[in-house]
């Protein structure tokens, strides 16, 4: 009981609230690694990027050739996948950072472009366990398919979170208890798009007047009841994201010398010595 009050005493501070930290390291080491080159990570981070952003275009490449297009950009699940993109994306860009110049050398101030990887990726992650999670068990069982193939269907809403939860579980940032804002304004963001989509009179492939059907402003207390019930639990998969976390810490603090992340000012790859000379 004792690590648990002391572990919400820690995170219950204000200043948790910003995206400042004091190890920088752990936006472009993993917690699995034994030494401190950038290569494992930027690698798999690499992989993962491609990965889903050929997700995205392969959905994108159907929706056009069908001549929906237009439809492609109001679906949650496709904002999903976006973010992932987008938050893969720049995990690979900071790891490629360290790997093609080095070590970052500020303490307790990341740049922002660190700033800006770990929102992306406190949204992503517990964005996209809630859209695997809401649509195998709502969605699919209503007959409602958002995509014109059941195997990219799959990936889309399978795959999607697979990918995050490899991205969570090699990292070594922390995800932060008072970082549960950056979702929950992302979420309550399409919440209002919903809003605006059906007053401004905006219709679905199927030409209905909504984006979901669990989401029909025409019944607004309905509406309002399922936008509250998700966000719960949105919140619920987010302190799951904080339990991956610390139990991938734990495991690792076990298994893995963290001497890793001793003397950061020590660059990654030694950089030869041109002034010296041949005997």
């Amino acid at each position: 009981m004792s690590g648990i009050k002391k572990y919400f005493k820690e995170q219950c501070q204000l200043r948790m609230c910003g995206l400042e930290h004091a190890n920088p390291t752990e936006f472009y080491l993993s917690v699995w690694q034994t030494n401190r080159s950038a290569t494992p990570l930027f690698i798999l981070r690499l992989i993962l990027f491609l990965g889903s952003l050929g997700i995205v275009l392969a959905s994108s490449i159907l929706y056009i050739q069908s001549g929906i297009y237009r439809f492609w950009f109001i679906y949650l699940t496709h904002w999903g996948i976006t973010i992932n993109v987008v938050t893969t994306g720049f995990a690979t860009a900071v790891s490629a950072r360290s790997f093609f110049y080095g070590p970052n050398r500020t303490k307790h101030q990341l740049p922002w472009y660190m700033k800006t990887y770990w929102i992306l990726y406190n949204i992503a992650a517990p964005l996209a366990f809630l859209i695997t999670l809401f649509y195998w068990t709502v969605l699919f069982e209503a007959g409602v398919q958002e995509e014109l193939n059941y195997g990219l269907d799959i990936a889309v809403h399978g795959l999607n979170s697979l990918v995050m939860l490899l991205l969570v579980m090699t990292s070594a940032q922390p995800t932060r208890l008072l970082h549960l804002y950056q979702p929950v304004l992302f979420a309550l963001l399409y919440f209002l798009f919903t809003l605006i989509f059906y007053l401004a009179g905006g219709v679905d492939m199927h030409q209905n007047p909504f984006v979901y059907y669990v989401l029909d402003w025409r019944r607004p207390g309905l509406t309002i009841g399922v936008g509250v019930l998700t966000g719960v639990l949105l919140v619920i998969l987010y302190f799951l994201t904080i339990g991956f976390t610390l139990g991938r810490d734990a495991i690792a603090n076990k298994l893995i010398e963290p001497s890793v992340y001793v003397k950061e000012e020590v660059p990654l790859r030694q950089p030869t010595d041109r002034t010296q000379t041949s005997v």
